[in-house]
């Protein structure tokens, strides 16, 4: 069949191949008679409408061209036919729309002392100028120095032909994988009958033959040369059964027992060295499957730890750039789900006087904060708490297995890390173990770089609140404006709906607005009267002082962009860059308008506090100019829906209500 198979292959492939590149050849020539054609076509249907155009021209017919112009347009093969003059300008069209107007292929016109051939464009047009030519008949109407009167242009869609063209050629492709089909199966079916069945025959005769029939023969001969092959082996295989009958007779005559004996002697002591031999054979193929397979273990599982060591060096890196606490515990739990693909993981950490926090992830759920453990762990959780090591837990019949780890910080231990599989053929490994107590000391050096941070950050923070209590103390006019603002801006970011990281950053920078005017004079800050344009030049400039103090720690940048932003105004008429609308941080937006609130509710130097009424009246006003018209809307609505309570929790002492 090996046979068979390859040389109809090879006859196959000859003919597909023959047929292939005629096919080609001839669809080739085709195409190229077909452009000739249509070629030709332009360029007779370019020398009948300048012949129409003479002849019209003569019995001063125009209206006949631009009739006979739109009669060839039916054509759906006629893109446009086109009467330019020699400057461009479109005279005659098939599109009457467009008469009067410059031709867009203007730049396209052969020079006026020769005609310009029809070109193929690439998108399977034709386009074809040609020249009108100014001649004697012509002197009446047209200048005689002029060499042309005029340029007809043709664009023809020839896509139709080519859709035609692909069509044949589909067709023949078909039509050749059918013949190829059929020839195979033709020359299999033959191939079959004249050439395998006796090769079957012949073989099936040596097949007996060495299995000791000396009497079998070759049947079916025929009179080809397989056939005469076959006689050839009968004749061979009869001379041969004679001789071996002659010499076995022999033999018997001179030592019939010695050779038997010696030969079943000879035989047995062979068999005896193969059966012992293929035994050895036997054993090492055994050992070497054994082997193997061992080998291929150990490399899968050697697949599955660097891929594992790669993902917590990547957990590693990734815990090094985070600072935040709540931050640094998801990804934790989300990076420590995704390693061992885990159905439920639970991140418990409680420090020294740190409320607990707990972050669970769930499978397809994601990540969350949570208040206490959940019941089905308080038990695993309170066993891994007294043993104060890591225990792998299989629950008996039941598909769900559990690991968990106890998280120490300078030896005493401040939480547990909780891992659970519920899939059947799922269960954790004392390996699985050995990495989730590495994993887990990582994960407690970062917690520990986290609250480091925080506390860095709590007394840096503690150092410039100093500075602005100093500040405002100095000033009686403005002292506890940071403190009102900070409260109000929350409660506005609260009702607004930012997130908590969003309220964190917005306490923040309400509480450090106007820490930039440390490095501004007293008296100028406390100046009764108008400011020079240089004192109020100097004013403007502590946001830029404050965004300057703020610089050393990186992660206030969200502060510092805030108190930079706060005058600015929300039609980029403030300061210090003009940002305007929604350039401008919402955080931003927010605390421009609180920061107005308080400066209008308070007393100032040059002026007495606004009544409450009267400073609503003023945020309505500037609304859209001065601020966000939607943070606007917001705080009044704030205002209105909670009134005195809010205020006065915010630190004012009364509120003026004008009617």
């Amino acid at each position: 069949m090996i046979i068979k198979t390859k040389i109809i292959t090879i006859i196959a492939l000859t003919i597909i191949i023959t047929v292939g590149i005629t096919t080609a050849i001839v669809l080739r020539m085709q195409n190229a008679k077909m452009l000739e054609s249509k070629i030709a076509d332009t360029v007779f249907l370019g020398d009948i409408i300048e012949r129409t155009i003479a002849h019209d021209m003569k019995l001063g017919s125009t209206q006949e061209v631009q009739k006979i112009l739109e009669n060839i347009g039916k054509n759906r093969e006629v893109v446009h036919i086109r009467i330019l003059s020699p400057a461009g300008t479109i005279l005659k069209s098939t599109n009457i729309s467009e008469i009067g107007s410059k031709s867009p292929d203007y730049l396209k016109i052969a020079t006026y002392e020769r005609q310009q051939k029809p070109e193929i464009q690439s998108n399977n047009t034709i386009d074809y100028f040609r020249n009108i030519e100014n001649r004697k008949e012509c002197f009446g109407c047209h200048n005689s120095r002029e060499l042309i009167n005029g340029i007809i242009q043709i664009k023809l869609d020839v896509s139709r032909s080519f859709s035609t063209m692909l069509s044949v050629k589909r067709m023949l492709v078909f039509s050749n994988i059918i013949i190829v089909l059929v020839i195979s199966v033709v020359l299999s079916l033959l191939f079959s009958r004249f050439v395998m069945s006796p090769l079957k025959n012949l073989l099936t005769a040596i097949q007996e033959v060495e299995a000791g029939n000396w009497n079998a023969t070759v049947q079916g001969t025929s009179n080809d040369e397989l056939g005469t092959i076959g006689t050839a082996f009968n004749r061979m295989i009869d001379e041969m059964n004679k001789l071996y009958k002659k010499n076995l007779s022999k033999e018997r005559e001179l030592s019939k027992i010695k050779m038997d004996l010696e030969h079943k002697n000879k035989v047995e002591d062979l068999n005896s060295q193969l059966e012992f031999r293929l035994k050895e054979l036997e054993t090492a193929n055994r050992a070497i499957t054994s082997l193997s397979k061992e080998v291929k273990g150990k490399n899968r599982e050697l697949v599955i730890v660097v891929e594992r060591l790669k993902k917590m060096n990547e957990v590693g890196r990734i815990l090094t750039s985070i600072v935040e606490t709540e931050e640094v515990m998801k990804i934790i739990t989300r990076t420590t789900a995704d390693l061992f693909n885990t159905d439920r993981t639970i991140l418990h950490i409680q420090g020294t006087n740190r409320p607990p926090l707990i972050i669970q992830y769930r499978r397809g759920l994601g990540t969350e904060s949570i208040v206490d453990v959940p019941l089905e762990y308080q038990a695993y959780y309170a066993e891994i708490i007294a043993q104060g090591k890591p225990i792998l837990l299989q629950q008996g019949s039941t598909p769900s297995s559990k690991i968990g780890v106890p998280l120490k910080m300078k030896g005493e231990i401040i939480g547990t890390l909780i891992l659970e599989m519920q899939r059947e053929g799922s269960a954790f490994t004392d390996e699985d173990m050995e990495i989730l107590t590495t994993l887990s000391n990582q994960a407690i050096v970062s917690m520990e770089n986290a609250w480091l941070y925080e506390s860095v950050k709590r007394n840096y923070f503690a150092t410039i609140q100093s500075l602005v209590n100093a500040l405002e103390a100095s000033d009686l006019y403005t002292k506890g404006h940071s403190e009102r603002v900070k409260l109000l801006a929350l409660e506005l970011g609260r009702y607004i709906g930012l997130d908590f990281k969003e309220l964190e950053i917005l306490e923040h920078a309400s509480i450090l607005h106007d820490i930039g005017k440390i490095g501004i004079e007293s008296f100028i800050l406390q100046k009764q009267g108008k400011l020079t344009s240089k004192e109020y030049s100097l004013i403007k400039s502590h946001p830029l002082i404050g965004e300057e103090i703020l610089g050393p720690i990186d992660t206030l940048e969200g502060v510092r962009q805030t108190i930079i932003q706060h005058h600015e105004r929300y039609d980029g008429a403030g300061y210090p860059y003009g940002l305007r609308g929604e350039e401008l941080l919402l955080k931003a937006r927010i605390l421009s308008v609180v920061d107005t609130f308080d400066a209008m509710m308070s007393e100032r130097p040059y002026r007495k506090a606004l009544s409450l009424f009267q400073v609503k009246e003023e945020l309505f006003l500037n609304a859209g100019k001065q601020f966000d018209p939607y943070v606007v809307e917001s705080f009044i609505e704030l205002i209105n829906l909670r009134g005195e309570a809010l205020l006065g929790a915010s630190g004012y002492a009364r509120i003026h209500t004008i009617s």
